[in-house]
């Protein structure tokens, strides 16, 4: 497998990190903006894995979410977000986990996803099929629109309300037609989920590399269609991630989308 090396080295400090300090009391949980939080989890988490990454590969860049060594993404580039899903894990709500990815020369070619209470491993090498725990997975295919599951990622708050206005619109466009709409409160599961076949689609819109890479190429990896929210095929840089398990899906989760910002 390319990137076995990679592979085997992020796997095993993301757990080496969550079994030193995922487990801790949450007793410093500070305010990052006035709807976000950050632990000493988190920073912890993603200090270990840094410090991991210089060790092992000291040419590479990281990009992480908490404190980020770079904010370009070139040459060889780790993604790093240490937990996703602060808030849920910070209100006892055990859905989170820990992501990485590695984008080299513009392409995200390594996906890992940690969800440390589901016991489970996602990962993805970019042409080698999506696995979870060591088994390959796909995407839902052939899911009639009325027993299809999606989920939206949560309203951002950094950036214009718009924002939220056209998820709601776009899930009232969507009630009626699909069986149910979640949201998660993590990236990590909105798209490990699709990958694994669970849900059916999903629709995250930020353009934060630690949120959204380890994602996308576990969804593709599985078969799902990525896009961004015109429904062209996803980018780096886009403001927005949809992801279909198939084109029907795709398709109607982008068109719910058409008439945003009117």
């Amino acid at each position: 497998m390319k990137y076995a090396k990679e592979m085997e080295f992020i796997s095993g400090e993301v757990k080496k990190a969550f079994r030193a300090y995922g487990t801790e009391d949450l007793k410093q949980i500070e305010q990052k903006s006035p709807f976000d939080l950050v632990t000493e989890v988190d920073r912890q988490i993603e200090a270990h894995l840094s410090e991991a990454i210089e060790r092992a590969f000291p040419g590479d860049r990281i990009h992480g979410e908490e404190m980020s060594s770079s904010t370009a993404v070139s040459g060889r580039t780790w993604t790093i977000d240490p937990i996703d899903g602060t808030c849920n894990m910070a209100a006892g709500i055990k859905l989170y986990g820990t992501q990485c990815s590695m984008i080299e020369d513009g392409e995200i070619v390594l996906a890992y996803i940690y969800l440390p209470f589901f016991g489970e491993e996602v990962s993805a090498v970019k042409g080698e099929g999506c696995r979870l725990n060591g088994k390959q997975v796909f995407a839902k295919k052939d899911c009639p629109l009325n027993s299809a599951v999606i989920s939206f990622g949560d309203y951002p708050h950094k950036v214009s309300s718009q924002i939220a206005d056209w998820q709601h619109n776009a899930i009232r466009q969507l009630y009626g037609k699909v069986e149910k709409i979640r949201m998660f409160g993590a990236a990590c599961l909105d798209f490990s989920f699709v990958a694994t076949g669970r849900t059916a689609g999903t629709v995250v819109i930020t353009d934060n590399l630690w949120d959204i890479a380890p994602g996308i190429l576990l969804c593709e990896e599985a078969g799902a269609i990525v896009t961004d929210m015109r429904g062209v095929k996803y980018k780096l840089g886009s403001s927005g991630v949809i992801v279909g398990a198939d084109e029907n899906i795709c398709g109607n989760l982008v068109s719910a989308f058409e008439h945003r910002g009117t």
